[in-house]
């Protein structure tokens, strides 16, 4: 059965007993990427990947026991999937192909994922860079777990209803790209009836 926070647990309060797993290639995405965002959508109601984390990202959190590639999602999902690769990339695929189905759904607003920048796998080119927002991160963030900077960018994404305010909020983040094309936070008007060089 999924988590639920009780009546007494906040968001951003520490798990009782979470420990990092040494054996684990799972690490808690960092709150300065994630708590922008959870803003932006009025609060992630689903965490379909969730464990690794120390302190809860939504009030619903699938585990690995869990299998939240078997539940279905609803309202506002925050997604950081296991990175391994089974050896084919495929764990990466399972979770986009997932989260795209899922955003399709009416009980989804949006689905909001991170992963790690790589344009050489089908899966960036797939699903990535078919989202309807893409963030490509301006720094390199430290995860909970590491100690150290990872050696790779960032790729923050979103499927479903992309509002205003979410998109200002992954451009805090880095470069925004909205079906292929970067967004302008500021963009440029023109007067009507002004030429150009006038």
């Amino acid at each position: 059965m999924s988590e639920e926070h009780t009546a007494g647990e906040q968001r951003g309060t520490v798990l009782n007993g979470h420990e990092q797993d040494a054996d684990d290639n799972e690490y808690a995405t960092p709150p300065e990427v994630w708590r922008p965002l959870d803003r932006a959508v009025d609060g992630f109601d689903l965490d379909p990947c969730s464990g690794a984390e120390p302190v809860p990202i939504a009030p619903t959190r699938y585990t690995k026991e869990d299998d939240g590639l078997r539940q279905k999602w609803h309202g506002a999902v925050w997604m950081n999937p296991p990175w391994s690769s089974n050896g084919d990339g495929s764990a990466k695929e399972d979770w986009l192909r997932k989260a795209r189905n899922e955003a399709a759904r009416d009980a989804v607003d949006v689905v909001v994922g991170i992963l790690p920048v790589d344009a050489s796998a089908n899966w960036f080119h797939e699903h990535v860079l078919k989202a309807d927002a893409v963030c490509l991160c301006d720094r390199r963030y430290p995860f909970i777990g590491q100690d150290r900077n990872p050696s790779f960018s960032l790729v923050v994404f979103a499927f479903g209803a992309v509002d205003g305010e979410l998109l200002d909020a992954m451009d805090a983040l880095g470069s925004v790209l909205l079906d292929g094309d970067r967004h302008d936070p500021a963009p440029q008007t023109t007067l009507g009836g002004v030429a150009d060089g006038a």
